[in-house]
C-alpha cells in the first residue's frame, strides 16, 4: 500500500479539527439550545399566567361582590331544606295540615331517608337495593341500604323520605292542601296522587305520596317539633258526682 501524501495527510488533519470543533458544538451547544427552548417555552406559559392574573386584580372588588352576592343566595336555597328528616316533624307537619284545612289523612306511612346526592361529588352510587334480582325504583324503603362511606364529613349531604298517606276532604280544600306542601317552608314534592268521590261521605279521598327533603352538612341543624300531648289520666270516668240517697224505714207495731 503506498504511504499518503502529505496532501491527505494535512487533509485528514483539517477534518478531524473540524470533527474536534463540530462535536463539542453538537452536543454541548444544542443541548443549550433545547434548554433555551424550554426555557422560552415556560416563561410564555408564566407571562400568559400572569397577564391573566393582572386582568383577574382588576376585576378584584366585582369578584369579591359577586362571590359575597352568590353565596348568599346559595345560603338561602340552603336555608329551604331542613337538615334532618325528623319523623315527629312530619307527624306534626300533618296535624297542621290537618287543622288548617279540616283535612283529615286516616293513614299514614313513616319513610326512612335516603341520601341520594352530595354536593361536590354527584349523585351517590353506593345506595343499592339490597335484592339485585328485583332491583327496581319502585324499591321499598325498608330494602333500600346506604354505603356511609359515601356521605361525606365536610360537605353537604341530601337526603330523601317519601310519606304514604290517605286523605279524606272537600275538593277546595284537597287544592289548597297541595298549594301548601308546593309553597311551604320546606322543600317537598307530591307524587302519585289518586282522587275519588265517596257518595256516602261526600268527600273526596285518595291516596298521595309526599316526599321530603334535608341537605346534611357542616354545623347546620334542625330543631325537633315541640310535640305536647298529654297522656293518661286518674280516672277514665272523668270526676263523676255521686248523690247521696236516703232510705227511711217505717216500723210498724204488732
Amino acid at each position: 500500500m503506498d504511504s499518503i501524501t502529505k496532501g491527505q495527510r494535512n487533509l485528514l488533519l483539517f477534518l478531524l479539527g473540524i470533527a474536534i470543533l463540530v462535536l463539542p458544538i453538537r452536543f454541548l451547544a444544542m443541548g443549550n439550545f433545547d434548554d433555551k427552548k424550554s426555557i422560552e417555552s415556560q416563561y410564555n406559559e408564566r407571562q400568559t399566567y400572569y397577564n391573566s392574573l393582572l386582568e383577574k386584580d382588576a376585576n378584584r372588588q366585582q369578584y369579591i361582590a359577586d362571590t359575597e352576592k352568590y353565596k348568599a343566595d346559595y345560603e338561602a336555597v340552603l336555608a329551604e331544606f331542613p337538615s334532618e328528616l325528623y319523623q315527629d316533624n312530619t307527624i306534626m307537619y300533618l296535624q297542621g295540615v290537618k287543622d288548617k284545612y279540616k283535612f283529615n289523612f286516616p293513614s299514614v306511612t313513616m319513610g326512612e331517608e335516603t341520601l341520594f346526592y352530595t354536593l361536590g361529588a354527584g349523585a351517590v352510587g353506593d345506595v343499592t337495593v339490597a335484592d339485585n334480582s328485583s332491583a327496581s325504583t319502585d324499591a321499598a324503603a325498608s330494602d333500600v341500604t346506604i354505603d356511609d362511606s359515601a356521605a361525606t364529613a365536610s360537605g353537604y349531604n341530601c337526603y330523601s323520605a317519601s310519606f304514604p298517606v290517605t286523605y279524606e276532604g272537600d275538593y277546595k280544600d284537597i287544592k289548597d292542601v297541595i298549594d301548601y306542601i308546593k309553597n311551604g317552608d320546606y322543600r317537598m314534592t307530591l307524587d302519585d296522587v289518586t282522587i275519588a268521590f265517596n257518595e256516602q261521605t261526600g268527600k273526596y279521598e285518595g291516596d298521595m305520596t309526599i316526599t321530603s327533603y334535608a341537605v346534611n352538612g357542616d354545623d347546620r341543624t334542625t330543631d325537633h317539633a315541640d310535640v305536647n300531648v298529654q297522656t293518661g289520666t286518674n280516672n277514665i270516668f272523668g270526676n263523676p258526682t255521686v248523690k247521696s240517697t236516703t232510705t227511711t224505714t217505717t216500723t210498724t207495731a204488732q
